[in-house]
């Protein structure tokens, strides 16, 4: 029997290759899911980061809202918020996150608000999303997520216009004029009222729609700012100004570049019945002792303390001055550098550096011991001898010569001897202005003797010259100016007159709620009052509301048509805040016609409100407008209270809008906010 040996050698590497091949594609599998498990693990962990960003973001955003409703613009930089650049800031750590919130006070404020997440690992990129950075802070293996908002906030003053409307604003009468002053500046307004030779241009008309033909300024002069909701536009006339008072006075017509926005975007919260009950007024007879002053105007260099005094009127004056003053004004202060050259060297130092020059100067006296003098000789004629030079040889006098008519009474004749005394023949020419002495002859065709002398003309001679290098110094000095208070001009009592009137009303109103069906007649306000009108308010004739010196009121309407004409509104403090007109819902109609005079606000968001003109006011309404519509005709002036928008009645902020942004854009990132610390 014949057995057979196979070689099982061949056989044995095939199968070690096969092991290896097979336990290489494990391996690589085992790799490519290991790979794919930690990128889903990275991508999960920072993804985690991202979105926790986003509650920090939002805690930094109802801080500023919490602080804007609780302090308002005001006060804004108080309760750990810092003055930053104009810009309020707030920085606060929460747990290993943080955020950066900065408020812009502007009348309707804008927030950013940045968040900053630190990434648990070491990533070797700092590139991110377009909304996301990642970016060392703490150390070169720390790293920190960064996300950004921007949002816009809406509320705030309830006036900070001088008219609003939620929809069409029609000034279709002639003469119609808008501008504004400030009753808590005297420099714009006399003893807080208005005053035309001190109006201010913030009389700005807007409305919110955005539809076409909404907005028709006519001919009238609107001394400030027009606006429309986002795609909105206004029509305006021939004879039609909106601008400054500098585009008013220089007769200019249309609008001035940059008075025109279409971002109008105003919330008109609803007015609520203010009390359910109250009481129903009476008349009675109201005692007015009025106190007439006669004024004199003063004006001083110290500021008055008489509180008799009213009126006061800062002068302001331009001052240049090298010390930076202590106390920076508020329109701030211009450096102004101005260059100073001299021999000596500074004394005290400037602030900035300091130039060496070198330059050749020349001297006609000698200039004691110095290096490298270079003298020369220059010829020289002048009329004076000289004094202070150093004079090379000899000097020459030049000569002229001169005469002069002897007055002698009577004249000797020709024969006759003069005399010997030359002061008895009048001019004498001044010792040093001739040289030798006097001869004298008579003069046959003029009748008379002349004195004749030799007059200095000039003097020649040749000077001795040095000349020489010497260093010279330049360098800036700064100097300061700035407007400076350097006068007061104010109105002082001289006299006064005592005038007490008694006047018969149909309500008289003190510190209570009030409640009427119908308002009409006379009403006096004597106390801080509040009053609710359930249907209707008509005042004609006689009529009118007249607030005291010592009296407001608070007027709300729930019927549907209010006219006011007669003697209107008459505010007798002057202050648009003591009259306050809120048209509830159901309010739709508000018609101040003639000489139906109005100080006050009106805030009626469903009403259409009509301004007749025709009177011959010049303070048709003092105030501001906040309503559904606005329609002028005839002859109207409309005069904005600036002081409203501080003093005035406020509505909660809201968000009005909500943006993510790339914090490349922020204010936060550009003025390097988010780098000043905790």
């Amino acid at each position: 029997m014949k057995i057979n040996f196979f070689n099982r050698k061949r056989e044995q590497g095939s199968i070690l290759a096969i092991t290896i091949i097979i336990a290489g594609i494990i391996g690589f599998t085992l790799a490519s899911y290991l790979t794919l498990v930690s990128a889903q693990n990275r991508s999960v962990i920072r993804s985690q980061c991202w979105n926790a960003t986003m509650p920090i973001i939002e805690a930094g955003i109802e801080e500023a809202l919490a602080h804007l409703n609780k302090n308002g613009l005001t006060n804004l930089f108080s309760d750990g918020w810092s003055y930053e650049l104009g810009y309020a800031v707030k920085r606060r750590i929460i747990g290993e996150g943080r955020y950066v919130v900065i408020i812009y006070p502007k009348t309707q404020p804008i927030i950013e608000s940045a968040g900053f997440i630190p990434m648990p690992i070491f990533y070797g990129s700092t590139t991110g999303t377009i909304f996301a950075d990642i970016w060392p802070y703490w150390g070169p293996k720390r790293y920190e997520i960064r996300r950004s908002v921007k949002v816009l906030v809406s509320g705030g003053a309830l006036f900070v216009k001088g008219m609003v409307a939620k929809g069409s604003i029609d000034f279709n009468g002639n003469n119609v004029m808008s501008d504004s002053f400030d009753s808590a500046d005297p420099n714009f307004s006399v003893l807080g009222r208005y005053n035309s030779r001190k109006r201010k241009d913030n009389g700005d008309v807007a409305t919110n729609s955005g539809e076409p033909n909404m907005f028709n300024a006519g001919n009238a002069n609107i001394l400030g700012y027009v606006a429309t909701g986002p795609g909105g536009s206004v029509s305006i006339g021939p004879n039609g100004i909106v601008g400054s008072l500098a585009w008013f006075y220089n007769g200019n017509s249309g609008i001035e570049s940059g008075h025109f926005s279409d971002d109008m975007n105003m919330s008109f919260p609803s007015i609520e019945v203010p009390f359910s009950g109250g009481y129903t007024p009476s008349g009675g007879t109201v005692t007015e002792t009025n106190f007439q002053y006669q004024y004199a105007t003063v004006t001083t260099t110290e500021y008055p303390t008489d509180p008799s005094i009213t009126g006061i009127v800062t002068n302001f004056g331009i001052v240049t001055t090298t010390n930076y003053p202590i106390v920076p004004p508020p329109d701030g202060v211009t450096t102004n550098l101005v260059t100073i050259i001299t021999t000596d060297f500074p004394d005290p130092l400037p602030p900035g550096p300091i130039t060496t020059n070198t330059t050749m100067i020349t001297s006609y006296s000698y200039p004691g011991h110095r290096p490298f003098i270079t003298i020369s000789y220059i010829d020289t004629n002048t009329v004076y001898y000289p004094t202070n030079v150093d004079v090379y040889g000899s000097i020459t006098t030049n000569d002229t010569s001169a005469s002069v008519k002897c007055i002698l009474s009577p004249m000797p004749s020709k024969n006759g001897t003069p005399p010997s005394n030359d002061s008895d023949y009048g001019f004498l020419p001044l010792p040093g202005t001739y040289v030798g002495g006097f001869t004298y002859d008579y003069v046959n065709s003029q009748k008379a003797w002349f004195r004749y002398y030799n007059a200095i003309q000039s003097y020649s001679y040749t000077v001795k010259v040095y000349s020489y290098l010497s260093e010279t110094y330049s360098y800036s000095m700064p100097s300061y100016t700035y407007k400076s208070a350097i006068s007061y001009t104010f109105m002082q009592p001289t006299s006064t007159n005592i005038v007490t009137t008694s006047t018969r009303y149909d309500y008289v109103l003190d510190s209570y709620n009030y409640v009427v069906d119908n308002l009409s007649g006379s009403v006096y306000v004597r106390g801080d009052a509040c009053l609710l009108v359930r249907n209707s308010i008509q005042f004609t004739g006689q009529g009118g509301i007249v607030i005291g010196p010592n009296g407001s009121l608070k007027l709300y309407m729930a019927g549907a048509n209010t006219k006011i004409a007669g003697n209107g509104v008459v505010n007798k403090n002057g202050n648009a805040l003591n009259f306050q007109y809120y048209g509830l819902d159901s309010n739709t109609s508000i018609d101040i016609s003639g000489n139906g005079q109005f100080t006050g606000v009106l805030y009626a968001p469903n009403a259409s409100l009509v301004l007749r003109g025709g009177g011959n006011n010049a303070e048709d309404f003092v105030g501001a407008i906040v309503s559904n519509n606005v329609t002028m005709n005839g002859h109207f002036n409309f005069h904005y209270d600036e002081n409203l928008g501080r003093m005035g009645p406020k509505i909660r902020y809201l968000v009005n809008s909500w943006n993510e942004i790339p914090f490349d854009n922020t204010v936060i990132s550009v003025l390097g906010f988010y780098k000043l610390g905790i």
